[in-house]
């Protein structure tokens, strides 16, 4: 018989929804927490406590606990799931680091290089507990909510890298989740996972250079389906080599965008990255709808292509396309994204040469 475990659920967006949802069908004790201020559908949720999964996962989750109070999320936490946007992390850390305590174990669902943001605030803020910090590459599935208690996946993935600070306790947190969905592999560390978040490869880039065409049509355009097309692909797969050699000069053997996709979604044949998202594997056909302020560019530039390019600079290896991304992005929301995003002082690492850097994520 599997040990059943306490999860507190940190974000009640579409993947923190999702997965409160698909945890509590497992049997395990769980608590969402909303960081916002509540309306009319969350405080409808917090007295139904229900969250319906559709689409490829079919269920229906009995939740223990919602509520609007960190304190009372993670009391009795053995697993806290971070899950909001990387642009929350910060906030959501504030709160969090007063309450941990020995033994907690701290999930970032996507990571966006959130290890290292909490390791900092917490060495800045006096908080020296024993804690071990992990980090997907990806939420587990392409979801969103369709309405306050019920989410449609699209798609689930089939496999999904988790690391963990210290190195040692991945294997403890991969088995804690696996017994939710088998589909978490280890991966070489903390570092690795981000580099590995293909999000920013696929999201900026097609986004910036469509940007005519979602400015007139953003209820209607289909960022997978409509903005890449066979020469942005090109571009796509350039810049993923970009991110793969960054990751070679800190000793990672990152997964291609392609092959991710295949791993994530399923294999086939195709040979680039518009072939598999406009083919039957692709979970992205049904998905409309888009914008100039999206967390495409509002999240992925700032929090994960702007920390891939400085690591990049870090080692001496050039990534044009990024600091394109970077740039662009700036212009068109007249923001220093590299001031304001994720840069190496911010993440407490820009005084570390690579070698530091390693043994600090080992």
């Amino acid at each position: 018989m599997e040990k059943k475990y306490k999860f507190a659920i940190v974000g009640a967006g579409n993947g923190g929804k999702a997965l409160a949802g698909h945890i509590a069908t497992k049997g395990h004790y769980v608590s969402l927490f909303e960081g916002l201020e509540p309306g009319e559908a969350f405080l409808r949720l917090s007295k139904e406590k229900e969250i319906f999964l559709e689409g490829d996962i079919k269920s229906r989750g009995n939740l223990n606990h919602v509520t609007t109070s960190m304190e009372e999320a993670v009391a009795n936490a053995d697993v806290i799931l971070v899950v909001v946007p990387a642009f929350a992390h910060e906030p959501i850390f504030t709160k969090l680091i007063p309450l941990l305590r020995d033994g907690h174990r701290i999930l970032i669902i996507p990571g966006n290089f959130g290890s290292l943001l909490l390791r900092k605030m917490m060495y800045d803020m006096g908080i020296n507990k024993p804690v071990s910090i992990s980090e997907t590459a990806s939420l587990p599935y392409a979801c969103r909510a369709t309405s306050y208690n019920t989410v449609m996946i699209h798609k689930a993935k089939k496999a999904l890298k988790i690391a963990t600070y210290p190195v040692k306790a991945n294997r403890e947190i991969k088995d804690i989740m696996n017994t939710i969905t088998k589909i978490f592999i280890p991966g070489k560390n903390v570092l690795e996972v981000s580099l590995d978040n293909i999000n920013c490869v696929l999201h900026p880039l097609p986004v910036l250079l469509n940007i005519g065409a979602i400015e007139k049509n953003s209820e209607t355009f289909s960022h997978y389906l409509d903005g890449i097309t066979p020469l942005i692909s090109e571009k796509i797969t350039k810049m993923d080599e970009e991110r793969i050699a960054i990751g070679k000069a800190y000793s990672l053997n990152l997964i291609s965008t392609l092959d991710q996709l295949k791993i994530y979604y399923g294999k086939n044949d195709s040979k680039g990255i518009y072939e598999y998202v406009n083919s039957n594997q692709s979970p992205y056909k049904d998905m409309i709808g888009d914008s100039l302020y999206s967390r495409y560019i509002t999240e992925d530039v700032p929090y994960v292509v702007v920390p891939t390019m400085l690591l990049g600079e870090k080692v001496g290896i050039k990534a044009p396309l990024f600091k394109l991304c970077v740039d662009l992005a700036s212009e068109l929301h007249s923001k220093d994204y590299v001031e304001s995003g994720h840069n190496l002082t911010n993440l407490g690492i820009a005084g570390m040469g690579r070698d530091q850097l390693l043994a600090y994520i080992s």
